[in-house]
């Protein structure tokens, strides 16, 4: 069934005052660990871009996408990183602009922020807000993957790995979007989670345990037990949770111990966890933010994005390693904590 919007969009634009230039419609949903200090307010964090914004929708059946007559929102500047944060349900800022954003409550992604957009599932679907500001669908004639797929980001390459169904067949993908080729597939067992890529190489998670699969051999070796969760992986640095890493896999990693809510600077040099100071993955000095703030994210061009707590919230991008940070701006916050689009922290 196509995932068709456009009574829902009327409705929505029926109950609003009439919006100066284009109305783009953007909607917050996804849930992760990384996200639990927003428990208080539900179990759900909810934050992502809806394809009808863009004035396309993603054919549930696998089929191609349709144009619904909703104007693009234009040319987005993702040359400073995506900047991407949010009062949730209400504005959503990317890059270098600020859109409204009415709530959709049936669409529900897990979105990630890459260099080239943000990719999300609509309703299982794989789907790319570029800087176009178009959206895509990343599988044509793919079937939806169900319960809450993931995906992930790769730091040294322009690839992203991702979920998709073919033929009943539940998949990984990994895509290069500086050229939207396929660089790589792999039938996996259903309810596989794609924790982590890095450098070619994915770590999916069953309930068995968690593996790795590089993508330029083929090969898969064991990584850890099913008490052992990955965090992040950057540049060959390997942060996890529980138990340390002791499969085949893990001889190739610097392992270091860390919360399952936590990430690692783009060169694996830090990690990034609820603090201004980052501390230091191999014993030397740590980073330490020159802006105080309660929620933090790392940016698609390596930089932290920082957030206060309160309302109007205060944004800032610090530069990595030498801290310094520059205002972005604030927002009034009416529907939560500040979201950080596309980063799971």
């Amino acid at each position: 069934m196509t995932t068709d919007l456009r009574d829902v969009l009327r409705e929505q634009l029926d109950s609003l005052p009439t919006p100066p230039g284009d109305l783009d419609r953007v909607h917050a949903a996804g849930t992760t660990l990384r996200r639990r200090r927003v428990a208080a307010v539900g179990a759900v964090s909810v934050l992502a871009v809806a394809a009808v914004l863009l004035g396309f929708a993603i054919s549930g059946s696998g089929g191609p996408q349709t144009e619904r007559g909703i104007d693009p929102i234009g040319q987005l500047d993702f040359s400073n990183g995506l900047r991407a944060y949010a009062d949730p349900g209400r504005v959503i800022h990317i890059g270098d602009r600020e859109i409204p954003a009415p709530l959709l409550d049936n669409l529900d992604v897990e979105a990630v922020a890459t260099p080239y957009g943000i990719l999300y599932y609509d309703s299982g679907f794989p789907a790319l807000l570029e800087g176009s500001g178009e959206v895509n669908g990343l599988e044509e004639g793919a079937g939806p993957v169900g319960g809450r797929p993931t995906a992930s980001v790769d730091a040294q390459h322009p690839w992203v790995a991702y979920a998709t169904t073919r033929d009943g067949d539940p998949q990984v993908v990994v895509r290069d979007l500086s050229s939207g080729e396929v660089v790589a597939r792999r039938v996996v067992d259903a309810g596989t989670q794609i924790d982590a890529l890095d450098d070619g190489v994915v770590f999916l998670r069953t309930p068995v345990g968690t593996s790795t699969w590089d993508v330029g051999t083929d090969e898969v070796q064991e990584l850890a037990g099913r008490r052992t969760s990955v965090a992040d992986v950057r540049k060959g640095v390997l942060l996890y949770d529980g138990p340390a890493p002791a499969g085949p896999a893990a001889a190739a990693y610097h392992l270091v111990p860390g919360a399952i809510d936590a990430q690692l600077t783009y060169d694996g040099g830090h990690v990034l966890y609820w603090s201004n100071r980052l501390e230091s993955t191999d014993g030397g000095r740590p980073i330490v933010l020159d802006q105080k703030a309660a929620f933090f994210a790392v940016d698609t061009d390596g930089s932290i994005l920082a957030a206060t707590s309160g309302s109007p919230a205060r944004f800032y991008d610090c530069e990595v390693p030498s801290g310094r940070c520059t205002s972005l701006g604030s927002l009034e916050m009416t529907g939560g904590d500040p979201m950080f689009v596309g980063t799971d922290m």
